[in-house]
């Protein structure tokens, strides 16, 4: 049965309810969310406890949330609150408030859970074992280190964007010569050093909040990058320090007239790209992967394998990583899965390009995947928050096209053929071959057996009559003439002659 679970997140500055809808295989896809900039943590730096207004604007948000939940059918909801509430000297008057007031019980979670949780909803979506993950709101930075997909260092410190601006900022919300330099200072002060965290040599940086998100959608805006998605997406230093540097520069009034940043970033956005500079400059990173996904995620993972929690439950580190661990591979996907493994052991493709039949193998299968047109699927495809690159991410997409319909994949191809090597176009009409017998495979519900013997051999050993001969061994062809290699399919041989021997006695 479809369930839907909405998760709300009432952080330092901004507050959003990210809708889930939970399919009956347990799968799981936001389907949208509802934000507010609530600024709940304002005056919290100064006076230790959440003001009266805050509050009522973060409990007001809470109530329009519940009523859009209710409005929409949305079955559960969990409430969490971060570095604000698990801060103010009055925590407790805040919660009894949105009790009363509403009727739902907050989760409070302490800095290090909201490191581990971000680092769950992230890992998965990324594809990166060894990372160090960063989640930047704000009222606190929270770090987690990750080899392996094994928690070795969380960190959570007081280095949000909104608390660093009510403390460097002026009246403006710009941060004058004379403050850069304190701000610095202090961000250096509290940041780890790349050996204090024991980082290793393939270590990837991954960030996600609000302000690495508008610095991609800066990025991207400047060089009229062709899609629209920035999860998975890469900025390089350089690019980072530019922003940092012209950010510092402008005012709040300037910054919110760019699109990419907006009104409600724009007090925050300079302090915020600072610490994601001097972050990259202190460990050392190149560059910087963008998460759309942290806290909520990892929340709506822990509820599906674990049920909602009591609102004093401690996460523990052993625990996140287990579920961090990769669902099974589905039995319907097994068949698709053999011939891959089979494809890359014998040197037809490379283990990205594995990689990336394995997801489409998955992908094509969903609902709104399988039903929708050529041109329809490819945008599918490409709106998807997957652990690939954007380029890779094309590859699958144009791939999958081509499986189900050539002529449309032709003109993705003359259209978006420049981002991808020669090479990589080549490739696309095997792949495309070979996802098509996948998809086949994929559908019927027949015992197969893979064998490699100077060729793939697809033995069909249990089909009850309803295995597509016809339609299979077309697409093995196909394949067997992108990838220059015998493909054939065949019939369970005892099977065939059980068959010839009850034929012969009548």
């Amino acid at each position: 049965m479809l369930v839907k679970v909405a998760v709300i997140d009432v952080g330092y500055n901004s507050m959003k309810m990210m809708k889930y809808r939970v399919e009956p295989d347990g799968s799981s896809k936001s389907y949208g969310q509802l934000g507010f900039m609530a600024m709940l943590g304002e005056g919290l730096e100064h006076t230790g406890r959440l003001g009266v207004d805050p509050m009522s604007r973060a409990i007001n948000a809470i109530k329009l949330c519940k009523e859009t939940v209710a409005l929409e059918g949305i079955d559960h909801i969990l409430l969490i609150g971060t570095s604000p509430v698990r801060e103010a000297a009055n925590r407790e008057e805040f919660l009894q408030r949105i009790k009363e007031e509403t009727g739902l019980s907050m989760r409070v979670l302490t800095g290090n859970e909201e490191a581990m949780y971000g680092f769950l909803g992230s890992a998965r979506s990324v594809g990166a074992p060894t990372a160090l993950f960063f989640d930047l709101g704000g009222g606190s930075l929270e770090i987690t280190y990750a080899e392996r997909s094994k928690v070795k260092r969380i960190l959570s410190l007081p280095l949000g964007a909104l608390k660093l601006t009510s403390l460097f900022a002026d009246k403006d919300g710009k941060i004058n010569r004379k403050d850069r330099g304190k701000l610095s200072k202090r961000i250096l002060q509290l940041l780890p050093s790349r050996r204090e965290l024991g980082l290793e040599k393939d270590t990837v940086l991954v960030g996600t909040g609000g302000t690495v998100r508008a610095m991609a959608r800066f990025e991207q805006d400047a060089d009229d990058y062709p899609f629209n998605k920035i999860h998975n997406y890469d900025i390089e230093y350089d690019s980072v320090q530019k922003m940092s540097r012209e950010f510092l520069r402008m005012k709040a009034d300037e910054l919110g007239k760019i699109e990419a940043i907006g009104e409600d970033r724009s007090s925050t956005i300079a302090a915020g790209a600072l610490v994601v500079r001097l972050l990259m400059e202190q460990l050392g990173f190149e560059r910087v992967t963008v998460s759309t996904h942290g806290v909520r995620d990892g929340i709506l993972t822990e509820y599906l394998a674990k049920g909602e929690q009591p609102p004093n439950a401690l996460a523990q580190k052993e625990e996140i990583e287990k579920l961090l661990a990769p669902p099974p591979v589905a039995s319907r996907l097994a068949g698709s899965t053999e011939l891959v493994e089979h494809l890359v052991g014998r040197g037809v493709f490379d283990a990205r390009q594995g990689s990336i039949l394995l997801t489409a193998a998955g992908k094509g299968r969903g609902a709104d995947c399988a039903e929708a047109d050529a041109d329809a699927l490819f945008w599918i495809l490409m709106s998807e928050d997957l652990p690939l690159s954007h380029e890779d991410q094309l590859f699958m997409a144009m791939s999958l096209v081509r499986a189900r319909r050539p002529r449309t994949a032709n003109w993705l191809m003359w259209k978006y053929g420049h981002y991808m090597s020669r090479e990589d176009s080549k490739m696309v009409r095997k792949m495309g071959a070979c996802m098509r017998l996948m998809e086949i495979l994929n559908l019927s519900p027949a015992r197969l057996r893979l064998t490699y013997s100077g060729g793939i051999r697809i033995n069909v050993v249990e089909d009850s009559g309803r295995f597509p001969f016809g339609l299979a061994r077309s697409a093995a062809d196909a394949l067997s003439a992108a990838i220059k290699r015998p493909v054939t399919i065949m019939a369970n041989q005892q099977r065939e002659k059980r068959a010839e021997s009850v034929k012969a006695r009548s």
